[in-house]
């Protein structure tokens, strides 16, 4: 990790005010949202937000590095942190930011940042690692220097060194078949496909048992927005026919909830995620308490202390 940017004390994302800043990044590009981006309450999905990041910052290392990765070597998220602001609206045009913080043999740390309608409606923070034959390596030292040239030194924010804690002692479980729009060009899931497997994990506790996926998640006259999603990336390796998904009650808050998702190919992991959600008065569009009902039913369901 590059020493101007390690230096610096580390902070939670949304509090790096720079972050939010256009002029802050150093490569920009247009992102137009479409309907099927849209969510039950006509805001982009949260899974769409997340892709919308990772396009812009694939169409930026396509700009700088062409042909960035040598023979068999990938260049793919270890890690993905996404802030969500404001909520997209559709169809008002996007700009994404794009800034390389640091670079060193361990991996490569972008930020990116979205704007609509003259406000920053999201972050996010992506470690890039290079994986060969599933597993993750060192970057090519020549890549590395390569990188270097476009470096624009910030701290990075603590999430990116906070480990998560203890599975939840009792989860949801559930097979997912891959499916061919699943896999992305390079024969493995994608990224966003990903984002997809896990939002529905978190969907599968806040329709609370339900099975009709039209009605509002969550009862108690509230709504829910994804606050914050945190996701390690363990494997890369071809995707199997069937996955394993585990989703458990993590923590509980006044009016929020973190959700842990894991995503298994057998029993290896694949990928593991932390989402915190929170609960929204649907007349003020601030915090409300969390339904007594559902706080009821989901403490018992929290890790051993």
């Amino acid at each position: 990790m590059s020493g101007a940017a390690a230096a610096a004390p580390n902070e939670a994302m949304r509090r790096q005010a720079w972050r939010q800043s256009r002029e802050a990044y150093g490569w920009h590009t247009a992102l137009a949202p479409r309907h099927a981006d849209l969510d039950l309450l006509r805001h982009l999905n949260n899974a769409a937000v997340i892709g919308l990041h990772i396009e812009a910052r694939i169409r930026w290392l396509d700009a700088l590095l062409p042909r960035a990765a040598g023979d068999g070597l990938r260049l793919r998220p270890a890690g993905l942190w996404t802030d969500f602001l404001a909520e997209g609206a559709y169809p008002a045009s996007l700009e994404a930011g794009v800034a390389l913080l640091c670079v060193d043999a361990e991996a490569a740390h972008i930020a990116t940042a979205l704007f609509q309608q003259a406000r920053c409606i999201g972050l996010q923070h992506t470690e890039l690692a290079a994986w060969q034959d599933g597993e993750r390596v060192p970057l090519p030292a020549a890549l590395v220097q390569q990188l270097r040239r476009h470096e624009q030194p910030r701290p990075l924010p603590a999430q990116v060194h906070a480990a998560f804690g203890a599975p939840a002692n009792q989860a949801i479980e559930e097979l997912l078949a891959t499916r061919y729009a699943d896999v992305d060009a390079e024969g493995l899931l994608s990224d966003v496909a990903l984002a997809r497997y896990l939002e529905h994990g978190r969907s599968r506790w806040w329709l609370d048992g339900g099975t009709d996926p039209s009605r509002l998640p969550l009862t108690g006259g509230v709504d829910v927005m994804v606050a914050h999603i945190a996701l390690r990336v363990h494997r890369a390796t071809p995707v199997p026919v069937t996955w394993r998904l585990r989703t458990g009650v993590q923590a509980l808050g006044r009016s929020s909830v973190v959700l842990r998702c894991r995503l298994f190919d057998g029993d290896a992991l694949q990928a593991d995620s932390e989402a915190v959600l929170v609960a929204i008065d649907p007349a003020t569009h601030r915090p409300a308490p969390l339904p007594e009902a559902v706080r009821d039913r989901w403490s018992a369901l929290l890790p051993a202390p």
